[in-house]
C-alpha cells in the first residue's frame, strides 16, 4: 500500500500577523538622542543605521527564543497524530521526549520548559483506533471493572506497536538525535510506556510516574484496594472478573514478563507510598523482576516512593525528575554516565559517601 507523506503544520508561540515592528524603548530613547542638536546628516544617518542593526539583533534573537509548535499526521491506518514543540537554534539535533496525549497549541506543559530551553523536543501523539464495535464492551473511565482491565493491557499493546511509527518518522527528520528518545508519562500514560520499553523499539530513558510494569499483579489490587466494581455489566464469571481474552493478552503482553529486553534503557520510577490507584508494590514487583538484568549498571534502574503521598504527586517532585532522568541519559551533549566501580569493602564504601574533602573517621573523632 502507498504511504502518504506526513502533514507538517506549524506555528510559533507568540507569533504576530503584524507587518510593522515597534522600537523597544530604549532604542527610541537612543533615536531621540541622536537627533538633537546640529550634527550632520551624515552622523544621524549613522545612527539610525546603528539602531537599525541593533534591533534586528534583537529581532532574530527574540525569533530563536520562540517555542516552535507543529502539528504532523500520519495518515497510514490508523491516523497517528504528533505534537511537537521545540526551540529552533538551541541545539543542532534535539533529544526527543516521546508521550502518549496532546500538546495545546501555544502552551508547555509546566515539567518541561527548562527541557525546552535546553533544545529537548516534546513529541506527544495519539493514533485513532477503532473503539469497540460492542458499545457495551467500551471503557468506562474510572469505572474499574472488567472493561477497564482490558483497555489497560490492549492500550500498553497498542502503544508498543504504534511508537515505531512515531519513531520512524523523527528519524526522517535532520534536526533529532535519533540515540536519545525517551518516554515521560504519568498513570495512564507512564503504564503503557512500561510496554514500550519491554516490547517496543528500543529508546534511551524513561521517567514513569505512579505507574506499574505488573499489569496482572496490578489488576488484581484493584480488589484488595476496594477500587473493583462487583456490579460491572461486563465482568466474567472467573475469580478475577477478567475476561478470558484480557487473560489472554497478560499472558502474553504483561511488560513484567519482557524485563530481560529492557536493559539498557534507564527506567526511572516514581510511585506514592499511599497509592491504592497504582499500588506502589506492582512497581515495585515490576523492578525487583527487572533487577538482575541491570546487574552490569544497576544505577539505570530506580525506584523512588514517597510516603505518605498517594496518587497525585507535588509537581516539582515531576519536574526534578524529569529534568534530572534526562539530564542523566539523554543530556543534548554531554555524554552518559559511565558506571562508578562497586566498593571492596566497608571502608570504601564509607569513603564514597563522603560529601567533601573530610573523611567521615575525622569528623567522628575515630582513630
Amino acid at each position: 500500500m502507498a504511504r502518504t507523506p506526513p502533514i507538517r503544520e506549524g506555528w510559533q508561540a507568540g507569533q504576530s500577523q503584524a507587518q510593522g515592528v515597534a522600537l523597544p524603548a530604549d532604542a527610541r530613547a537612543e533615536m531621540s538622542l541622536s537627533n538633537r542638536g546640529t550634527g550632520s546628516a551624515v552622523s544621524k544617518g549613522a545612527a539610525v543605521a546603528a539602531l537599525a542593526l541593533l534591533l534586528l539583533a534583537r529581532t532574530l534573537a527574540g525569533a530563536a527564543d520562540m517555542v516552535k509548535f507543529e502539528t504532523v499526521t500520519l495518515d497510514d491506518t490508523p491516523k497517528a497524530t504528533i505534537n511537537l514543540a521545540y526551540r529552533e537554534g538551541v541545539v543542532a539535533k534535539h533529544p526527543v521526549i516521546l508521550m502518549l496525549g496532546s500538546l495545546e497549541n501555544d502552551k508547555l506543559p509546566e515539567w518541561s520548559t527548562g527541557l525546552v530551553d535546553e533544545g529537548y523536543m516534546l513529541a506527544a501523539f495519539t493514533v485513532a483506533h477503532a473503539p469497540d464495535p460492542d458499545p457495551n464492551r467500551r471503557p468506562v473511565w474510572l469505572y474499574f471493572d472488567a472493561r477497564f482491565a482490558h483497555s489497560y493491557i490492549e492500550g500498553g499493546h497498542r502503544a508498543a506497536t504504534d511508537t515505531p511509527r512515531i519513531i520512524k518518522y523523527l528519524e526522517s527528520r535532520s534536526d533529532i538525535d535519533r540515540a536519545k528518545i525517551g518516554w515521560l508519562g504519568s498513570s495512564s500514560t507512564g503504564i503503557p510506556g512500561l510496554s514500550v520499553v519491554t516490547q517496543g523499539p528500543k529508546i534511551a530513558a524513561i521517567v514513569a510516574f505512579v505507574s506499574t510494569g505488573a499489569y496482572r499483579q496490578w489488576f488484581a489490587t484493584w480488589h484488595t484496594n476496594k477500587l473493583w466494581r462487583e456490579d460491572g455489566p461486563a465482568n466474567s464469571s472467573s475469580a478475577t472478573g477478567l475476561w478470558p481474552e484480557t487473560e489472554a493478552l497478560l499472558d502474553k503482553y504483561d511488560p513484567i514478563l519482557h524485563v530481560d529486553k529492557m536493559y539498557p534503557t534507564a527506567v526511572l520510577m516514581v510511585s506514592g507510598g499511599d497509592d491504592k490507584v497504582v499500588d506502589p508494590a506492582t512497581a515495585r514487583a515490576f523492578v525487583d523482576t527487572a533487577r538482575p538484568y541491570y546487574e552490569s549498571d544497576p544505577a539505570r534502574l530506580r525506584l523512588v516512593i514517597y510516603e505518605g503521598f498517594g496518587h497525585n504527586l507535588p509537581a516539582d517532585i515531576v519536574r526534578m525528575y524529569a529534568e534530572h532522568w534526562f539530564h542523566l541519559y539523554m543530556h543534548p551533549t554531554n555524554p552518559t554516565p559511565t558506571r562508578p566501580k562497586p566498593p571492596s569493602d566497608l571502608k570504601e564504601s564509607a569513603d564514597q559517601t563522603q560529601i567533601n574533602a573530610g573523611k567521615h573517621k575525622d569528623v567522628v573523632g575515630a582513630e
